[in-house]
């Protein structure tokens, strides 16, 4: 029982979304079978994959490899190891993540940009428990639980070749999603308090801080696009600026607006490397804009009349689905005549 206490405070939270994750996780960690975490950037992937191999009751430790952040040409090196001589600059032999992962827990994260010859590779070490290294004949046996992680639609992936079928029902023999921040509204207070509480410790402040009413509606009703990472940060930010005593509905519409602005420059520095275009993001959130307040909070500027043309898109596309076609119909839901519905649908190019 103690393992399942030191998950709470772990996995903090009590909405039913965290409690159906913590169950998940106490049902599939002593099981040796592959674990997929699905869930968005930023929600806290690896300490699922921690809180897995802490209970799992095997002896070795859990190995995490990010496929995003080693160069594919190197990837399958930092995997499987190499011998010496195996190609320039390997002046010794190197044990990879598969071997020093060995009687733990190999953690994948973003398994979906693994390239597509190492995702043979990896089906086969998982088929077999052995893998080779490069530059090596000889091969290792390994015993390993394996746990992956990836934000994208992996099954799209398949769908669409860049990701083996064969090796996605392998690692999601048991699926756990992470719901997004927003989604779990309720857990913030809890969280901003035990991130407080931990960060305040860190940068050496006191922990008898105050979070003012004001404030905590503010972080509740945010939608957190960055999820508990970007809210750890917001909150490292508030320590600093209140002293680590009392965080103020001022102090967290400042962090929220600077982090806003930060974003803004990324989209903007995105744009001009011919990214997506800024104009496109702050006229298209009938999906992304859910509450207006907080929108503002956060970001201080809308341009009105695009988002308007944007939202009545969406609202008269919305009508036409629903009516399945019949205009008649759909106009009454509008409270317009059809031929103003039929105006209004060839001016959004419906």
């Amino acid at each position: 029982m103690s393992f399942v206490n030191n998950l709470s405070r772990l996995i903090v939270g009590s909405s039913d979304h965290v409690v159906a994750l913590r169950k998940s996780i106490v049902d599939v960690a002593e099981h040796n079978i592959p674990v997929l975490i699905l869930g968005p950037s930023g929600s806290g992937k690896e300490l699922v994959a921690q809180s897995l191999a802490d209970i799992s009751g095997r002896s070795g430790r859990l190995i995490s490899v990010n496929c995003t952040s080693i160069p594919h040409s190197l990837l399958e090196a930092e995997l499987f190891g190499y011998e010496k001589g195996a190609f320039t600059g390997a002046s010794k032999s190197h044990k990879g993540k598969f071997e020093q992962a060995h009687n733990g827990t190999l953690f994948l994260d973003e398994i979906g940009d693994m390239p597509q010859d190492l995702q043979s590779k990896l089906l086969r070490a998982l088929e077999t428990k052995t893998f080779t290294p490069v530059g090596s004949s000889r091969e290792v046996a390994v015993d390993f639980r394996l746990v992956c992680a990836t934000h994208k639609n992996l099954y799209k992936q398949v769908v669409m070749k860049t990701f083996r079928s064969d090796l996605f029902f392998r690692i999601s023999a048991f699926p756990i999603r992470i719901p997004a921040l927003r989604d779990r509204s309720e857990d913030i207070e809890k969280l901003v308090y035990h991130l407080a509480q931990q960060l305040s410790l860190g940068l050496g402040s006191g922990t008898s801080f105050k979070v003012e009413k004001d404030a905590l509606w503010l972080l509740k009703t945010f939608p957190w696009p960055g999820n508990i990472r970007q809210l750890r940060n917001v909150v490292e930010c508030l320590i600093i600026r209140s002293g680590g005593k009392v965080i103020t509905a001022q102090q967290v519409q400042k962090a929220l607006r600077e982090q806003s602005r930060q974003r803004l420059h990324k989209e903007a520095t995105n744009e001009a490397a011919g990214g997506l275009s800024l104009s496109k993001i702050q006229s298209s959130p009938v999906e992304s804009i859910t509450d207006y307040r907080s929108f503002f909070v956060s970001n201080g500027k809308l341009m009105i009349a695009e988002h308007l043309k944007s939202v009545e898109k969406e609202v008269v596309h919305a009508a036409i689905v629903a009516a399945g076609d019949d205009y008649d119909l759909a106009a009454q839901m509008l409270h317009l005549s059809v031929p103003e519905l039929f105006e209004k649908k060839q001016l959004h190019g419906l």
